[in-house]
């Protein structure tokens, strides 16, 4: 059995006291910081930006990058990329299509509202007409169709990236309260 002296039993008031004050720091700082967190704000919800228009005569004038999605000999999906550039004046609408490096046709058609009637022929041969292109525009910066060149048939799509609206502004987030973890 041992026997407590007071030397003994003075160490263990010692010790619990700083155990209780320990405890009631911790604890006043724990609340010190529950009760610095500020209240939710309401927000207002983003809004979307009206949607762009450009009447269909402005919207025709430009530089279209286009792709093609034919098939190759073989029956593979065959997708091409090109450039077309296009100017409308009233319902006419002139301009050239750079197929590839090394072929450039001459494009010359129609407006009706979106829809194109377009005739394509070669630049070096003028006078035989090569094929056709027959395209809806899709809003300002899109357009899709067929290009028909000889027999063959070939689904497209072309957009005028500089004309894509910017995307919406972003709204900043809640403002970060300093947590203890």
């Amino acid at each position: 059995m041992q026997v407590m002296t007071p030397n003994t039993n003075s160490r263990w008031r010692l010790l619990l006291v700083v155990a209780l004050l320990a405890i009631a720091v911790i604890s006043s700082g724990v609340q010190q910081r529950v009760a610095a967190k500020p209240e939710p704000s309401p927000s207002p919800s983003p809004t979307n930006p009206p949607t762009p228009y450009m009447p269909p005569d402005q919207a025709t004038n430009g530089i279209w990058d286009m792709i093609l999605q034919g098939t190759d000999k073989n029956g593979y999906t065959d997708i091409s990329y090109s450039v077309m550039k296009l100017k409308d004046d009233g319902n006419n609408v002139s301009g050239v299509w750079l197929a590839d490096k090394k072929t450039v046709y001459v494009v010359s058609g129609t407006r009706d509202g979106t829809h194109l009637t377009l005739t394509l022929k070669r630049q070096d041969k003028p006078d035989v007409t090569a094929g056709s292109i027959d395209a809806t525009i899709d809003g300002i910066a899109d357009m899709v169709g067929t290009i028909t060149l000889g027999t063959v048939e070939t689904p497209f799509q072309g957009a005028q990236h500089s004309r894509v609206p910017p995307p919406p502004e972003t709204t900043p987030g809640p403002q970060e309260s300093p947590t203890p973890y």
